[in-house]
Parts: C-alpha cells; structure tokens; sequence
C-alpha cells in the first residue's frame, strides 16, 4: 500500500512516516502529493480550492488532519468524502487504525466475489463445514469475568494490529482472526496487546494463539475454542501459542471403594491435615496431558458427596449448612478455574470438620481448635492469613485474633508461620524438590522469602538444614 504525507509541517511527516511504517507491513511513504498513492494523509491547514478540486478528480481515500477545529474545517472534510478527521494533538494508533481499515476495503474491492482469501470473514463462515480456512492465524481472548467481554472486543478492534486482525465477539470469549498464517508473529503481537490490556484495565486476561491450523475454518474455530478450556487447570493471566490440539487424559471421575473408605476414615477421625494433602494430591498437582475438566468436577461431586453422608451422619442439616453446601456445589459446576474450585471445598470440608468437633463435646470447643484446623488446610496458600480467616468465620479480624492468642496462649501470624516451617522441614527432609519449590508448597511463596524467615527463626539456612546441620542457638 502507498501512503502520500501531504503536510507543511516536515517533522510531523517523517514522524508519521516512522509510526505507519513501524505498525503496518507492507507500506511506502512518500511526501508528494503528485506520487502514485493508494492514500492520501493530507495536512487541511493547507487547504485551497486547487487541493479540492484534485482530491475529487484522483477519487482516493483520504484523512485529514488539522490544528483548526471548526466547522469550516470539518464541512470541508465532508465535502471532500474524508475516511476521517483527527484533530491535533491525537493518538497516532488511531491515523494507524484508520488506513488499516482503508486497505481491507483496498482488498476487498480487489477481490473476486465470495472468495475468502483476503475478504472479511463473516460469523457464519466459523460454522460452515465447507469453508476452507484462508491465510489467518486464529486466537481467543478469555476474560475471568463476561460482563468485560464488550470492553475487549471494543479495545481489540481499535487496536493497531500490524497484521491486521478482524474481531469477532462470543459468548464466552473474543475471537481476533489475524490477517496472515504468521503464528509466532501473532504471539507477539498478543503479548504487546496484553501489555496495553494490563496497563489500562488492570484485568487478568488469557490469549490463546491457535498455531495448529486446520484445512476446514469449521475445525480450526473449533479447536481453537477447545484451548480456552486450558484455563481450568492454568488459570487466566496466561499468553501462549499451543501447536498441539487439545486431547484429554482418560479419567475414571468416580471414587473408587478404597477412595470412598479413606474419606470415611479421614472424617471420622476429623483429619483436617491428611484431608488437605488428599485434596492437593488429587486437584492442584495435574500437569499435561490434563483430564477433561467435566470429569474433574464429576469427582470433586463425589468428594463432595462424602462430605453430604458425613454431614448427615453428625446431624448437621440445619438451614445454613444446607445453603452453604449448596452454594459448593454451585461452585463446582460453575467455576472455571480448579484451584480455586479445590479451595472451596476443601474450606468447606474443614469447617463441616470443625463444626462436628463442637457437636461431639458438651458444649462449643475453643475458637483456637477451629482456627488451627483452618490453618492446617491453608497453610500453603500464601496469600492466606488472618483476614482471609475471619472472612471464612465470618468474624472480625481484630477480634478472631484477640480470642485465639487468649485461648491458645500464641499469636495467630506465629502459629502459622510455624506450621509452614514444619512442613518445610517435612519436605526437605523426605523429598529432593528445589528449594523454590519447597517455599512454594509450605506457603512462604518465592524462595528469597522462605530462606530470610527461615533463618530468621530457625537460625540456619533452608540449605543447612537440608544438609543435616545442626540447629543453632541463639
């Protein structure tokens, strides 16, 4: 495509020679207005009859620009079947979004009719099963919320892709249809969007670039809607390119009878800590190939299921709790992500633990006890402390701290600091993981963290110890 600047101005030309050039392949700036151009970037604070008169004898597209906003000037771009006119200052992007749009109809009017190749795709072209796919690169954009989903579509279709990419928005996500077969070039170009994403909306946000090309445009949509299923098990806030399809891990969803005898074991004996580790084993420690997640939520049913007969057997049946367990079980079947499916209903199995604990004394067990077992179950959450633990009692926090160190004679931060270096110890001692994989899997969240508390309180190094050194005293 040929682009010719005609300004008056030789700085702001060359500037915007450099932005064209830099967000648009495939173009050529020049600064005459006699040169053989496809469009014109006129400057209309040089405007005169003589630039009228030829603007409508070459009958190409055009934009203005103009430091005068008046209606002179705006009745002149009309007149003059202007594609658009910025005032200055304005967004570069935007003169750059604007002769983008102004090479699709170039191509479309180039084009034989009903042909895809290089045309506008149209929504119903994604389900017809005898559409090829043409020279384009699929990618979905998934937000955590749908509510965000017109704000998406919006801020794709104005953002300057350098490819070029037609926006197409679903149900449960948005779908850009990059102009090129390019894939490692629209990884890119997702990532500087998710840039601008972040940096305006402070949203998570998750990109699926589709580099496993179909023959048929049917299959290809279909496989790339596939992927966005990966956030189950990855979560959102993730730009990657897949070249594999989707195949899921065969999975039996049903606990076996040997499963179904630990958990009776394990609510009986109200084994808050052997509940936690069954729970993490089965649900957050998944890597590819991934089961398909339907059956994932099928067995945290029947987990959950366990928790009912447990429920009924210690004569919890009241109103609340008949509310609470079925506000889980809307929980996983709806919520998109496991790990925090998992976390939900292991918090609830916990207080369902806790609860049955009051029930078999003569009268309520301290607060301290139901706050340990809470401990236990969350410990390996760092972002999991005193607040997040009076969200789950429902208490002050102020309060739920008070009450715990007067019942248990310690501060809530300290007995769970305890705990997550208990179980560092634990799995330096029985494992060999790396030690940025032990802070993560006690709680303490990135290595350089857990290596200065633990030294702190242990007075030796997490290396030291695992080497069997000594434990030092002050």
């Amino acid at each position: 495509m040929e682009i010719a600047v005609i300004s008056q101005n030789e700085l702001e030309a060359q500037g915007l020679k450099w932005v064209m050039e830099s967000h648009m392949n495939g173009v050529s700036v020049s600064f005459s207005k006699d040169a053989r151009a496809d469009c014109l970037v006129v400057d209309m604070d040089m405007w005169t009859d003589d630039l009228e008169k030829e603007l409508n004898q070459r009958n190409i597209s055009w934009v203005g620009l103009s430091s005068d906003r008046t209606f002179m000037t705006a009745y002149r771009a009309l007149k003059g079947k202007a594609a658009d006119l910025l005032f200055r200052p304005f967004d570069p992007l935007l003169l750059v979004k604007q002769l983008q749009q102004i090479r699709f109809q170039l191509r479309n009017e180039k084009t034989s009719e009903g042909s895809l190749k290089q045309t506008l795709l149209r929504y119903e072209d994604f389900f017809d099963a005898e559409v090829l796919t043409p020279a384009v690169t699929l990618a979905a954009f998934v937000l955590p919320d749908k509510a965000g989903y017109p704000l998406l579509s919006k801020q794709l279709k104005n953002y300057p892709f350098h490819k070029g990419a037609e926006i197409f928005a679903f149900s449960d996500f948005v779908l850009a249809a990059f102009l090129t077969d390019d894939e490692q070039a629209c990884i890119e170009e997702s990532r500087m969007f998710y840039e601008s994403w972040k940096r305006e909306n402070r949203e998570d946000l998750s990109i699926f670039v589709n580099a496993n090309r179909q023959l048929r445009l049917k299959d290809y949509y279909q496989g790339t809607r596939d992927m966005t299923s990966l956030i189950f098990y990855e979560g959102y806030d993730i730009t990657v390119i897949e070249y594999e399809p989707i195949a899921w891990q065969p999975l039996d969803p049903f606990l076996t009878p040997v499963e179904q005898r630990e958990w009776i074991e394990m609510l009986e004996r109200k084994d808050t800590r052997a509940i936690h580790d069954w729970m993490q084993h089965e649900f957050l420690s998944y890597s590819r190939p991934y089961p398909d997640p339907e059956m994932i939520r099928v067995r945290l049913t029947s987990v959950l299921a366990q928790a009912r007969r447990y429920m009924k057997s210690v004569h919890l049946q009241d109103e609340q709790w008949e509310q609470r367990y079925h506000e889980i079980f809307e929980v996983i079947i709806k919520d998109p992500v496991v790990y925090k499916i998992a976390q939900s209903t292991l918090n609830f199995i916990v207080n369902v633990v806790s609860a049955a604990v009051k029930h078999a004394e003569s009268g309520e067990s301290p607060a301290s006890e139901e706050i340990r077992a809470l401990m236990e179950a969350n410990y390996w959450n760092p972002d999991w402390n005193l607040s997040a633990c009076a969200e789950q009692l429902r208490m002050n926090k102020s309060t739920l701290s008070r009450r715990f160190q007067k019942q248990s004679g310690r501060k809530f931060s300290d007995l769970l600091m305890q705990i997550r270096i208990r179980e560092a110890n634990r799995l330096m001692k029985e494992t060999d993981i790396p030690l940025d994989e032990v802070a993560r899997l006690s709680g303490f969240g990135n290595a350089s963290y857990f290596s200065a508390v633990y030294k702190k309180r242990e007075k030796l190094t997490p290396s030291q110890y695992r080497q069997g050194e000594l434990h030092l005293v002050d």
